[in-house]
């Protein structure tokens, strides 16, 4: 990993260190889109299209070394405590439970998200296929419950921490 890094350190210093080409004076200007639309075969736009090469190079080294980019987990869990009935599709439940949220079940076309009591997490009490929800990076695992007129509470949603994405119930057609 030390020496993906220091040949990716390595090629972005030689790249800022080049010389700009005498003839590059559309590109100093801040008018090279312009300039090589005017004039594809500029010595200008040859560099631009270098440099965004170069770039294009250690962004792809560096996201396909694993150790920098994790992938995501392909099964997360996270523990919750429903202090009053809660429901959750057809279940109402109460008490301690896990949710887990499966990416191979969703490949396959499989209920994603499945739930437990925590004392059996080998039988769901809820399974379902989530909606993706795009929100802002979660700090800690969360989860979005509802009141109902009648004072019970639905889940909504349910977000991972360090996650961007979070999981909601299908919405009722």
């Amino acid at each position: 990993m030390t020496s993906k890094l220091f040949a990716a350190a390595a090629v972005a210093a030689f790249a800022l260190v080049l010389p700009a080409r005498a003839d590059a004076a559309c590109c100093e200007a801040k008018q090279a889109p312009a300039c090589c639309q005017a004039k594809p075969d500029h010595a200008c736009c040859d560099a631009m299209k270098g440099h965004v090469h170069e770039a294009s190079a250690i962004d792809i080294l560096l996201a396909n070394d694993p150790q920098l980019v994790p992938a995501p987990p392909v099964r997360q869990v996270t523990e919750v405590w429903f202090t009053r009935p809660t429901l959750i599709g057809r279940a109402i439940v109460q008490g301690r439970y896990v949710i887990e949220h499966d990416n191979d079940r969703m490949a396959r076309g499989e209920p994603c998200t499945h739930i437990y009591a925590y004392n059996d997490q080998a039988n769901p009490v809820a399974t379902f296929h989530c909606t993706h929800l795009e929100r802002d990076r979660a700090t800690k695992n969360t989860v979005v419950l509802v009141t109902l007129p009648d004072g019970m509470q639905k889940l909504t949603e349910f977000q991972f921490a360090g996650e961007t994405a979070a999981h909601g119930y299908p919405t009722d057609r």
